[in-house]
């Protein structure tokens, strides 16, 4: 009977998208949260061929608006976890998206570079095996951060291994993270740098994820910055934290949009900036 009710809502919805539209919305809506399984049955029984387009835009507005709320959550958090930020981010293209599609791919890369990392006698060694295995083994793609919203998604990228050099960065955030380095991510000048340190912090060195994990020293960064003709301060060192890594993907979705022009989705994403920015 609950599958019966469910595939009569989406016929009224398919037929009838502006008469009842909110009411039926509420109803689709709480038929998800209690049974999504047999919302996707109903769904692909009642269009088996073709699902009407206002039926995809009714589900996934109800899905961004569960998304907005969840934002709200992570935001909330003293100390958001960075991988719980990216999970939610990937429900934005697909809402089935749970945290175990980044935490087992990151799992077994981890693995991957256990030896590697166990045998590493300092942490030069420990950045040239991120980059080997990262750009050699895996063959990591670096792509324009603006080239397209799905190549945004961290868990796309984790499966097709191109990706914006922000999604490799945080690639090193979360396998390090699973060895107990110190690995942040720093912004110098527009450049997002990946910033390794030792316990004691008396070794740093920087990795450029946009050029196949190069090691940069101190010098280097200071360097890049005087070829900008800008002036070198320590804040460029402040590690950015998860709420403003997770706004510079949505940042970065935000431009994709707004080149098409996407106007129910963009309206979705500046809400979810704002929220970051709480």
């Amino acid at each position: 009977m609950a599958n019966e009710r469910l595939r009569a809502l989406f016929k009224l919805l398919g037929s009838e998208p502006g008469s009842h539209s909110s009411v039926l919305r509420r109803e689709i809506a709480d038929a998800i949260k209690t049974d999504p399984v047999g919302v996707q049955t109903a769904l692909e029984k009642e269009f088996p061929q073709h699902t009407p387009l206002c039926v995809i835009n009714i589900l996934e507005e109800i899905a961004w608006d569960d998304l907005t709320r969840a934002l709200v959550q992570f935001a909330a958090k003293i100390n958001p976890d960075l991988e719980e930020g990216l999970t939610l981010l990937a429900k934005f293209n697909v809402p089935a998206t749970t945290r175990k599609h980044i935490a087992i791919p990151t799992d077994e890369i981890a693995m991957a570079l256990r030896p590697a990392l166990l045998n590493a006698k300092d942490y030069a060694e420990i950045a040239q095996a991120f980059a080997h295995y990262f750009f050699k083994t895996l063959e990591i793609q670096t792509l324009p951060a603006n080239w397209d919203i799905q190549e945004i998604s961290f868990v796309r990228f984790l499966h097709k291994h191109r990706g914006s050099s922000l999604c490799i960065a945080c690639l090193y955030i979360l396998v390090g993270e699973r060895y107990g380095l110190d690995i942040n991510l720093i912004d110098v000048a527009g450049r997002i740098l990946v910033h390794l340190q030792d316990t004691e912090k008396t070794q740093s060195l920087f990795i450029d994820p946009l050029d196949n994990g190069k090691i940069l020293s101190l010098q280097d960064c200071q360097a890049y910055i005087d070829s900008r003709q800008l002036s070198w301060s320590n804040d460029f060192l402040t590690p950015l934290s998860s709420r403003q890594i997770v706004r510079r993907f949505i940042a970065n979705m935000i431009f994709v949009l707004n080149k098409v022009r996407d106007e129910r989705r963009l309206s979705y994403l500046r809400n979810y900036l704002e929220i970051m920015r709480s």
